[in-house]
């Protein structure tokens, strides 16, 4: 059989000009959908996302101040990680209230979400360091108490926030996931500003009960911590005066998605068109499927339960400035270790593998210091600081990018992927936070001391 070259140069030339407009059209489309945004609306996202964990984020790192100054000392963290866990009863509230009832108001209970959450941490300014006796044991009752109200709002806006930025167009989103990462970037910088004044000194004072002794004087940092929850409160109010503004402002209504013969559906929406599902080719070994579920558990199980608890334990030896350090680059380095996603699209599992091979290396190291508290290896020198510190952002980023590369490698599983991948994270947040309560408060393994205990008269 023989073609003709005219046929086959003019079948080519039109199949090049077809070419050439259908990508003039989708860079065109691509372009549109890029510039035809409003800047107001964006930043009205991201202070929205960033009412989501700003609050307990900033409670967490202002723990270098407030456990010397607590009933509850060097246990004061493991407390506040078992209330978080706790808090997850509002997730499981809202759950049954979408399951029983027929008419939402979701913006409703944002607005209560978010307003208390902004009380909360008003509340904090003047009585975090009320206490009370419960039990025969003197507790931060008030601090404790409000810490829950702001930990059920971060709990409860991976189950509404997020799903409520559906009805805004898909360009926003990754606005509010912005500023759902600022949540704790931002209070750590301003934590790190802060200070803690340095370390204690031993000086000579006189106790009814004891008589002349040496106890220790703590330097005033560059702002209190009233100052501190001042800054969290206003910020909150602005999340939350945001988020009136994402319901109130016409420029915000006008970028609503219409239903349901709109042009564009988010990539969350369930009913979203094919062009949006990534699901084509996706498939895993079942083995594999387990072992990275299996993974998530035990990252969460360090990450979420586990290390904040016992922090102060290998930290506060080696002084305050290097448990301040600690708390404040520590919990920064886990969102700047999520932004790899953006490097890497897709990570190999013999990556994790090994990622999960030095987090439980560096965790075993930090478990060790904790242990041997209060007189730790190396104790006193600036190599001992700088190792406990460098091992908990080492332990802290690796923790963060292994769960986003988990989370980005279920994402295009057609079935329950994220379900279980969600699963994971809540059964090994809960089990971590548990067991190490119990050895934190009742094991005696872990042993505090005061830096003037051994100080003579």
């Amino acid at each position: 059989m023989k073609f003709s070259s005219s046929k086959v140069s003019s079948a080519a030339d039109t199949c090049g000009v077809a070419n050439m407009n259908c990508s003039k059209g989708t860079r065109k489309t691509i372009s549109q959908r890029l510039s035809n945004r409003k800047i107001v609306v964006d930043v009205l996202a991201l202070m929205f996302g960033m009412g989501a964990w700003m609050g307990i984020n900033g409670i967490f790192v202002q723990l270098p101040l407030l456990v010397n100054n607590t009933p509850e000392g060097w246990n004061l963290p493991a407390y506040m990680v078992i209330l978080v866990q706790v808090a997850n009863l509002g997730p499981i509230l809202y759950t049954l209230y979408v399951k029983y009832t027929r008419r939402r108001y979701d913006h409703l209970i944002i607005y209560g979400l978010l307003g208390t959450a902004a009380l909360s941490t008003f509340a904090l300014i003047c009585s975090y360091d009320k206490t009370s006796v419960i039990f025969g044991g003197e507790h931060s009752t008030v601090l404790l108490g409000l810490m829950f109200l702001i930990a059920v709002v971060g709990c409860t806006s991976s189950v509404l926030f997020m799903p409520y930025m559906r009805n805004y167009r898909e360009i926003y989103l990754l606005s509010y996931l912005v500023g759902e990462g600022l949540s704790g970037f931002v209070p750590s910088i301003v934590a790190l500003v802060q200070g803690v004044g340095g370390n204690p000194e031993c000086v000579n004072a006189t106790i009814p009960e004891i008589g002349a002794t040496k106890v220790a004087r703590y330097p005033d940092p560059r702002f209190s911590t009233q100052t501190f929850f001042v800054f969290l409160g206003i910020s909150l109010s602005l999340s939350f005066l945001a988020f009136v503004g994402l319901n109130k402002l016409p420029v915000a209504r006008g970028e609503r998605v219409k239903p349901p013969s709109s042009m564009e559906t988010l990539p969350t929406d369930m009913n979203s068109p094919p062009s949006y599902k990534t699901t084509a080719g996706w498939s895993m070994s079942r083995e594999t499927y387990l072992y990275l579920l299996a993974m998530m558990a035990l990252v969460c199980v360090l990450g979420h339960g586990t290390l904040p608890s016992i922090q102060s334990y290998s930290c506060l030896p080696y002084g305050n400035v290097a448990y301040h350090l600690t708390v404040t680059l520590a919990s920064m380095a886990g969102p700047l270790a999520m932004c790899l996603g953006f490097v890497i699209q897709e990570p190999k599992v013999c990556l994790l593998t090994g990622l999960m091979t030095l987090v439980l290396v560096f965790s075993s190291f930090v478990y060790y210091v904790a242990v041997k508290s209060p007189s730790p290896p190396l104790r006193g020198t600036w190599l001992g600081e700088f190792l406990v510190v460098t091992s908990w952002i080492i332990v802290n980023g690796l923790i963060g990018f292994i769960k986003m590369a988990i989370t980005t490698l279920f994402r295009s599983d057609p079935g329950k992927g994220l379900y279980y991948t969600g699963v994971a994270t809540q059964v090994g947040s809960v089990v971590g936070a548990v067991i190490t309560f119990v050895l934190v408060n009742y094991a005696g393994i872990f042993h505090s001391y005061s830096p003037c205990s051994s100080a003579k008269n």
